[in-house]
């Protein structure tokens, strides 16, 4: 959808809150779903969102699977339903987030939004070649860093307790076994790539930017500044895949595999399919250190 229809979506959000008879109140109408809603951007928030707040509440989710956290657009249903949150968890620099964030508050004015990657320190140099935005960017892709996880969670803890005073002990009790859990995870990632032979590997979009500096690791990335390789590039990437003795090819779902299929029958490298956006983060990022592991 082009920019000059967004308007269109504010006015035809504002006819479907009329019609609706929607307010924004923290819980649903549907009788199978009376548990306060929370909404998040990505699947990876929900997984551990759903850890700390327990069984009480109903995490929705923005961007849905298959879909690119970069470019996504939300649907009027969605913006709509928003207003019934109690809070919105962000990542807070994702392409979806740039774009639609302050759109979204003037829409839910009473939903608090919370940037659950506060107190992260961001890469610079992400960039997606978009016109409209600048041309360095902080790579977002946080939730990929079972450290940073940790953050995340603390954050995520801090703003229900204070949305949700009577309940806090509980929050505050589930926030230690996601700790534990989230340390568990980053000891066994350590155990899988710490004495790997190659630490580089390649990826088509720089997703692993995180978790390949947590654990010492190269990420090579095919995509350039949001864009496909130039015959040129492909050639130089299948030299630096060579010379770094790259075994693994990262691709994931919502980009085109064609240049990594190339590159991989080029170099006679694993093409292994992952999902850094999957609900299942704590198995995604095992099943990226096994690859690794095993390359």
């Amino acid at each position: 959808m082009k920019m000059k229809l967004r308007p269109f979506l504010f006015y035809l959000w504002a006819c479907l809150c009329l019609l609706a008879g929607c307010k924004p109140s923290g819980r649903t109408d549907n009788k199978d779903t009376q548990r306060p809603m929370i909404t998040v951007s990505i699947e990876p928030l929900r997984y551990i969102t759903e850890r700390i707040a327990g069984d009480g509440f109903r995490i929705e989710t923005f961007v849905p699977k298959g879909s690119s956290p970069e470019t996504y657009e939300p649907t009027p249903e969605q913006m709509m339903k928003l207003g019934q949150s109690l809070v919105y968890f962000t990542v807070g620099d994702l392409g979806f987030e740039r774009t639609w964030t302050d759109r979204l508050r003037q829409m839910s004015p009473e939903v608090p939004f919370v940037r659950t990657s506060e107190g992260i320190k961001l890469i610079e140099g992400h960039h997606h070649g978009s016109s409209d935005t600048p041309e360095n960017e902080t790579d977002p892709h946080v939730w990929t860093s079972p450290v940073h996880m940790k953050t995340i969670a603390q954050n995520i803890c801090a703003s229900l307790c204070k949305l949700d005073t009577a309940h806090a002990r509980q929050f505050r009790r589930n926030l230690q076994q996601t700790l534990a859990d989230l340390q568990a995870t980053e000891d066994s990632i350590h155990t899988l790539v710490d004495s790997l032979p190659s630490k580089a590997f390649l990826i088509y979009h720089p997703t692993l930017t995180y978790f390949a500096q947590d654990y010492g690791l190269t990420q090579i990335a095919i995509e350039t500044d949001g864009k496909e390789p130039s015959p040129a590039q492909l050639v130089r990437l299948i030299r630096l895949c060579k010379e770094k003795q790259v075994r693994t090819i990262f691709v994931q779902q919502e980009f085109d595999r064609r240049n990594a299929e190339l590159i991989a029958k080029e170099t006679g490298t694993h093409l292994v399919d992952i999902n850094p956006l999957s609900y299942e983060w704590k198995e995604e990022m095992l099943k990226i250190a096994r690859t690794l592991h095993a390359q």
